[in-house]
């Protein structure tokens, strides 16, 4: 049994702990108070980990679980790898403003310390929080959507009209996150409301106009209904209410167009994206994006054994000078540490994937099977957004929803006597 039912009641700290460190990660506010003058987001994760240190004192078991779970060594070697390459590839190049080199030790920290803090916590009630903050989130972005500048000034570089993103300020990002946090609470919510959040994640995706979240959503959504996640009842629901959705998505849609804020040809390049199944050539970002992505495969053919190190890649760093990084998660780890960084993330997407066909396969209970099919999807989150996006591993929301998970799958596994 794991430590929420320790007959020592200290349960409350971390529930506290961790619900508090949720709702703050998951609204973003962390980042998006810092990018309108509020205090370093590192200061965030050193919370965290003050509070699962205290946690972990108080219940030294917590770290015992911890020590025997494989992907905690997977960050470790993730982040050691990084300062390892910093110190001989880098020549042992640090500077202030470069986050690159001290990103993966935060993200190892903050792993690490959701992963002991949920081993004491009711998780039915931090689902509960999940998906409070995901009902926030789609508020939020319809509203960003609606009134433009509500949350982003107009004179901010990161404004970007049209495209709805609420404090996430990145609109594909936002759009990526929901979705994963959507994968999360669905094998623990009840029947009756399951209609809900598929509804709440199409609702939620449309105005980010995020073409990886909007294809990885219906990808989701299939899964979800392939396998048996929504009963008949639920289903002749969906088919009832899907409609009704639509017309009021159309109205808030055709309302938001109608601004004169609005960046429209942002808007109908992305509806065109899904028009011609993306044989569009005029998008200015997709063109940016096959760009970037040719120019760090081109660096990696140069250096493939040990890559140009642990560098924020910009203008200024020689070995890149670009404005924009790839925005793609294997070359950027490939640019990095060379081969070893393909291997380092490929690696870490089949350890999701094991541990989700492992429950699956293996499930005694719907909720197992479902959560097994939750890991499954989550390894496809970080597969298919990996080829669009370069920030997944310091997103996190992402790392804290994994952390969370693998308590819960290890609870699972310790209840099958198979597994003995």
């Amino acid at each position: 049994m794991l430590l929420n039912n320790n007959k020592h009641n200290i349960h409350w700290l971390a529930s506290l702990s961790l619900i508090g460190l949720v709702i703050a990660f998951f609204t973003n506010w962390p980042i998006y108070h810092h990018k309108f003058g509020g205090p370093e987001t590192t200061w965030y994760y050193v919370i965290a980990w003050v509070m699962a240190a205290a946690f972990v004192f108080l219940r030294p078991r917590a770290l015992v679980l911890l020590l025997s779970e494989p992907m905690f060594y997977w960050f470790l070697v993730y982040a050691l790898s990084g300062l390892l390459w910093v110190a001989f590839i880098d020549a042992g190049y640090f500077s202030v403003d470069d986050r690159s080199w001290r990103n993966r030790l935060i993200v190892l920290l903050l792993f690490s310390a959701c992963f002991v803090l949920t081993t004491g916590v009711d998780f039915r009630r931090l689902v509960a929080v999940w998906f409070g903050c995901v009902l926030f989130a789609v508020v939020c972005f319809w509203i960003d959507y609606l009134v433009p500048f509500t949350f982003i000034p107009a004179d901010h570089k990161a404004s970007n009209p049209g495209r709805a993103a609420g404090f996430f300020v990145n609109a594909n990002i936002a759009g990526g996150l929901l979705v994963i946090m959507c994968i999360a609470i669905m094998p623990f919510l009840a029947m009756r409301w399951r209609v809900l959040l598929i509804l709440i994640m199409g609702m939620g995706v449309f105005p980010t106009f995020s073409r990886s979240a909007t294809l990885l959503a219906i990808l989701v959504s299939l899964v979800w209904i392939l396998r048996g996640h929504f009963s008949k009842k639920t289903l002749l629901m969906l088919l009832i209410v899907v409609p009704f959705a639509s017309i009021i998505g159309a109205t808030l849609f055709s309302k938001g167009l109608s601004s004169t804020e609005i960046n429209h040809d942002n808007v109908a390049g992305r509806l065109q994206f899904f028009e011609t199944m993306g044989k569009e050539t005029g998008d200015e970002s997709a063109q940016e994006r096959r760009y970037v992505a040719q120019l760090a495969w081109q660096r990696f053919t140069e250096k493939p054994l040990v890559g140009y190190g642990m560098r924020e890649l910009d203008e200024t760093f020689p070995a890149w000078g670009f404005p924009h990084p790839p925005h793609n998660m294997y070359l950027q780890m490939m640019f990095e540490q060379g081969i070893w960084g393909g291997i380092l993330y490929v690696t870490f997407l089949g350890i999701i994937l094991f541990k989700g066909i492992r429950l699956y396969r293996r499930a005694l209970s719907r909720e197992s099977s479902e959560l097994g099919v939750a890991f499954i999807l989550i390894a496809v989150y970080f597969a298919f957004l990996g080829l669009f996006s370069n920030t997944l591993l310091i997103e996190s929301v992402g790392i804290i929803i994994l952390a969370s998970l693998l308590v819960k799958e290890r609870e699972l596994i310790s209840s099958d006597p198979r597994y003995a």
